[in-house]
């Protein structure tokens, strides 16, 4: 592969799989994106992360993903707001590698050319194991292919124009992770203040963004909040709702 990516999705924060994920990527230092449910689950901060795709992603994550020549799954599924029409998301060709553990969901929206069915902790501690054994060396292509990447970055697209008379959601997303110093529980229902939470709250630990996903549940940013407050009473818990 010339062109490698890694699409991440709620499995790998489901599975208990974040640290070994974060192990992988890093041994072939590959770009990373992922899913909304996926957030967490690899350092946001990390220079090899490209921020959450789709619909609401980043630029440079939805070019890296349109450019890829090999693009490896793990724990994703390919639903319409990450990679909208199949046919447009398979205009060039690429090899797909997809590990998840539920086998109804491989080449289900897409065809799969590498299909790995099983838990993905498991599957990832094997390939680390045989990393490891091989002393693998990071692909030299990965210096262009990043190159490309930081063209996509610097477009800095999520950029916005702050406003003196109003506050914009953007900038109080920004400010409430100064403010907690990125280590807090965010939960949030559904709706546009969900998509702003992603963009602008940077995880770098799985579970700490608590909402519904793809089930669209309108009231359950306050309740989640509640639970997650009992559940970590030194935490520091934060609402976003609107």
């Amino acid at each position: 592969a010339k062109r490698p990516m890694i699409y991440s999705g709620g499995g790998v924060v489901l599975g208990d799989a974040a640290s070994q994920l974060t192990k992988f990527v890093r041994a072939i230092g590959s770009p990373i994106t992922s899913t909304l449910m996926g957030l967490g689950g690899f350092p946001a901060s990390d220079k090899q992360f490209l921020g959450m795709l789709g619909m609401h992603g980043t630029y440079e994550a939805n070019m890296a993903m349109q450019e890829c020549d090999v693009l490896l799954a793990v724990g994703a599924r390919f639903d319409d707001r990450v990679i909208g029409n199949p046919e447009h998301f398979l205009s060039k060709p690429k090899t797909i590698i997809h590990i998840d553990i539920d086998p109804s969901s491989i080449s289900k929206r897409v065809k799969i050319d590498i299909p790995i069915v099983g838990d993905v902790i498991s599957v990832l501690t094997e390939l680390n194991d045989l990393l490891s054994k091989e002393k693998t060396k990071q692909n030299p292509s990965l210096k262009h292919w990043f190159k490309d990447i930081d063209q996509w970055r610097s477009m800095n697209c999520l950029t916005f124009k702050n406003d003196k008379k109003l506050i914009k959601p953007q900038y109080v997303i920004q400010t409430l992770h100064k403010v907690t110093k990125g280590d807090a529980f965010i939960t949030s229902d559904v709706g546009q203040h969900q998509m702003w939470a992603a963009q602008y709250y940077p995880f770098d630990k799985p579970r700490r963004w608590i909402n519904s996903g793809g089930l669209g549940t309108m009231g359950v940013g306050l309740p989640y909040a509640m639970g997650t407050q009992l559940a970590h009473p030194d935490a520091k818990v934060a609402c976003v709702t609107g």
